[in-house]
């Protein structure tokens, strides 16, 4: 069987062969730049809404949106972790975008120097009370826990 292979610039061929028996066998190429399917499909649209068969593993809310908005990841394994920002100088109670069946724990951290920190008043798997130590600031409440 005759053929004629291409090379890639760095790795990859493409063989092109002509049957074994005789007969005429039309290969046309496309005039524009692009990919060429050999099973004759359609590419699934850019945003994914054509793929079928794929599981998600992470649902996730307000990933990327404001460096102000609260928001949780929820992996498939039922970890979650929920961001809140306590934006008020007082004492404040904040609910979380989506409620702990059980809750680990907590990382505080606030958004201004100078020793002034934030303190956790109380925690539940609904919302997180967050108080101001030292001189009333704002800050960032990570939690950690799952939700089942």
């Amino acid at each position: 069987m005759a053929g004629i292979i291409l090379t890639g610039d760095t790795s990859g061929e493409i063989t092109i062969s002509a049957p074994a028996v005789a007969g005429t066998n039309t290969l046309t190429l496309p005039a524009e730049t692009g990919n060429i399917l050999t099973d004759g499909s359609a590419l699934p649209a850019i945003d994914g809404s054509a793929l079928t068969g794929i599981s998600g593993v992470v649902t996730a809310s307000s990933i990327g949106t404001s460096n102000n908005s609260n928001g949780y990841i929820l992996f498939d394994n039922t970890l979650l972790i929920n961001w809140v920002r306590k934006s008020s100088a007082s004492t404040q109670t904040i609910t979380f975008p989506l409620a702990f069946t059980n809750y680990y724990g907590v990382y505080h951290g606030t958004e201004t120097a100078g020793g002034a920190y934030l303190r956790i008043h109380s925690l539940s798997t609904t919302s997180v009370t967050v108080g101001s130590g030292g001189a009333n600031v704002t800050g960032w409440v990570l939690a950690f826990g799952r939700k089942t």
